[in-house]
């Protein structure tokens, strides 16, 4: 009896719970974020706090989120604007075929060769600025460029002279093939001119990122990127009175587009009066021993990268024409967001420098929260947008069906690669604000240097997965320094960093 007294009491009761929910209007809306389910219930006395359910500290902007992203996002457009001068050349010579492609994309590796080099400097120069404004020394932060600018351009102008003389050797060693070998020639003789003006644009753009002015370097490349695809419309196809010149049109678009970044930067610090008061013009044996030590680690840590890129890119280019084709097409776009992410990178490394210049502990931890969050967010649209037009994308660059078909999955690995390659650049960035810039080369050397090349080797040439083995190997690196830099920056005793800054 009491079970059936039991059953006959359910009906009553559901629908007094119903009529309650139809009386009290209650809306409810399950969440899917960051893993878990979150309830997020609206209207009346029944309002379930956000910040209880941790979704209202994720969507609330924060004093440091805003500031994070005024820095982070014109850096990080600015590095979407900076690989686009690579990209606009990619997609407009892939109108001319296979070959073409391939002759640009031989060259990529020796460029950012070039590039690592003005990169490190520019990564001392940033972090010097940011340490002295954080301190509230601005007078010292133009002196540090200034002397900056004395040690570097005569190491800059050799490095390239080097590479426009022996433009042949570099290519052979890179293993670019006979069919397209004299294309790859017309550009890279020209493209080291280019890759010069924006090695040294780099360099005067580091002090106003140190500055916080990040929105200025973002306008001055978007200006640079219009001036190359104009260029490359006009120079590579012979539009209007230009004869139709090919990849070497590309070539010289592109130097036109590098060198106005650089005039334009110039002008900007000038009419900014950055140099203005500056007592010190060259730069004294204190200065040169701190910026020696920065350096060796920040150059270490690029180096170790990009020795590391050389080796996997010539593994690359023996698959074959089409498969480094598909290959170079789908780094071109990975680097897309690498930029991107490089802007998160930077906007940690100079927040951290802040703090440590400041001596603010509490506004270290923030901005390192909220760097890895952004991260994650824009990591998420990122994947997401790149897995759903894969094959509009490969199709963008060439329309060739094998490249479609090989590249489509390929495109795959752009996608999943873009959560570890962000989250590594943040903690590089913080750990180089906080001086840690051996611990960063240290990580870079045994992941890409010696992990990555003998990871590829052995997926390419025991296994034989060709193209497929290559990004496996290229993803295995990613989650491997994003693993290890967040350790690192784990370990890291903010106190005693603060109480030494």
């Amino acid at each position: 009896m009491q079970k059936i007294k039991k059953r006959q009491r359910a009906p009553e009761t559901n629908r007094a719970v119903d009529d309650d929910i139809l009386k009290k209007k209650k809306i409810f809306i399950i969440v899917l974020l960051q893993g878990r389910l979150c309830c997020i219930i609206g209207n009346g006395n029944y309002v379930t706090s956000w910040k209880q359910r941790g979704l209202g500290r994720f969507m609330t902007l924060t004093s440091h989120d805003r500031k994070y992203l005024a820095i982070a996002m014109p850096a990080a457009m600015e590095g979407v604007f900076m690989n686009l001068l690579g990209m606009a050349d990619l997609v407009m010579v892939g109108a001319l075929g296979t070959l073409s492609i391939a002759a640009i994309g031989v060259f990529e590796q020796p460029r950012m060769v070039l590039l690592t080099v003005a990169r490190s400097f520019a990564s001392v120069v940033v972090l010097l600025v940011a340490r002295h404004v954080g301190a509230g020394r601005r007078q010292e932060a133009g002196e540090a460029l200034l002397h900056s600018v004395f040690i570097t351009m005569p190491v800059l102008a050799v490095m390239h002279l080097a590479a426009f003389l022996f433009v042949d050797d570099v290519l052979l060693l890179m293993g670019a093939k006979e069919e397209y070998f004299t294309l790859a020639h017309s550009y890279a003789a020209i493209a080291v001119a280019a890759v010069f003006f924006l090695s040294m644009a780099t360099l005067l753009q580091a002090v106003l990122i140190g500055f916080g002015n990040t929105a200025l370097v973002l306008a001055v490349n978007v200006t640079s990127n219009v001036i190359n695809v104009i260029g490359n419309a006009f120079l590579i196809f012979g539009l209007g009175p230009f004869p139709a010149l090919g990849v070497e049109g590309a070539a010289i678009a592109t130097l036109l587009g590098s060198f106005f970044a650089f005039l334009a930067t110039l002008i900007a610090l000038f009419r900014l009066g950055i140099f203005r008061g500056m007592q010190k013009v060259f730069p004294n044996l204190p200065f040169l021993r701190e910026f020696g030590s920065l350096f060796a680690g920040i150059f270490g840590e690029m180096g170790c990268e990009r020795v590391g890129m050389v080796l996997y890119s010539r593994m690359a280019v023996e698959l074959g024409t089409i498969p480094f084709a598909v290959h170079s097409i789908c780094m071109n776009f990975c680097d897309l967001y690498y930029g991107f992410a490089q802007g998160m990178g930077k906007a940690s490394m100079v927040l951290a420098g802040q703090s440590c210049g400041a001596r603010r502990a509490h506004g270290w931890r923030a901005y390192l929260r909220a760097g890895v969050r952004w991260g994650l967010a824009f990591s998420l649209l990122a994947a997401v947008l790149t897995a759903v037009f894969s094959t509009s994308i490969i199709g963008f660059y060439d329309r060739d069906p094998a490249v479609i078909t090989m590249g489509t999955p390929i495109m795959l690995f752009v996608a999943a690669v873009s959560f570890p390659e962000a989250l590594a650049l943040i903690f590089a960035g913080v750990l180089r604000g906080s001086g840690k810039t051996g611990q960063v080369a240290m990580c870079y050397f045994v992941s890409v240097t010696f992990l990555r090349p003998l990871f590829t080797a052995f997926l390419l040439y025991v296994l034989g997965l060709g193209i497929l083995g290559a990004w496996i190997a290229l993803a295995f690196d990613q989650c491997l320094r994003a693993a290890a830099s967040g350790f690192l920056v784990r370990r890291v005793r903010v106190a005693e960093l603060m109480g030494s800054g």
